[in-house]
């Protein structure tokens, strides 16, 4: 290989390298797309607030839980049943699930998309006095200001079991 040809090789190793960390830099680099810092910003904010509704409703917190919607927010628990709106009527909903004895656990990663996120959980209860676990997906939809507006639960009788172990 000539001096030339070796130098114009490192030259061009060099300025990918170069690339590779300014991207790298500025934020992660997905299969060629890079994340800003303000989109990492979000996506934590909105796992952060995931991971606080979980608590709060297994430590039955119900002003904790409806500090997380919007005034005007819906939630439809299981999708196709009534929707409900609104904080007050929230407020109905949440005070009946927080007398329940009940476990939610995360069982795997928040996935973000824009400004919705989804993640999966289990809910253990007891339902007439057997205990049960049943395995949920939410998908949160969030305003600009980072509450949530939407909420839909994704589950039927085929994801509620009886806990074997």
């Amino acid at each position: 290989m000539s001096k030339f040809n070796f130098l114009s090789l490192i030259l061009v190793l060099c300025a990918g390298l170069t690339f590779s960390y300014s991207a790298f830099a500025k934020g992660r680099v997905i299969v060629g797309q890079t994340v800003n810092n303000d989109e990492m910003k979000k996506a934590q904010h909105y796992e952060n607030v995931v991971d606080s509704y979980l608590r709060c409703l297994n430590e039955k917190y119900l002003d904790g839980i409806l500090s997380l919607y919007a005034d005007s927010a819906t939630v439809e628990d299981p999708v196709g049943s009534n929707i409900i709106t609104g904080l007050s009527a929230l407020r109905k909903f949440y005070a009946g699930a927080v007398t329940i004895d009940l476990t939610l656990t995360r069982t795997g990663p928040v996935r973000v998309a824009g400004m919705e996120a989804a993640f999966p959980f289990q809910l253990r209860m007891d339902v007439n006095d057997t205990p049960m676990k049943t395995d949920i997906i939410d998908l949160f939809r969030f305003n600009e200001d980072g509450k949530i507006v939407s909420m839909r639960a994704f589950w039927g009788p085929t994801n509620r079991k009886p806990v074997t172990e």
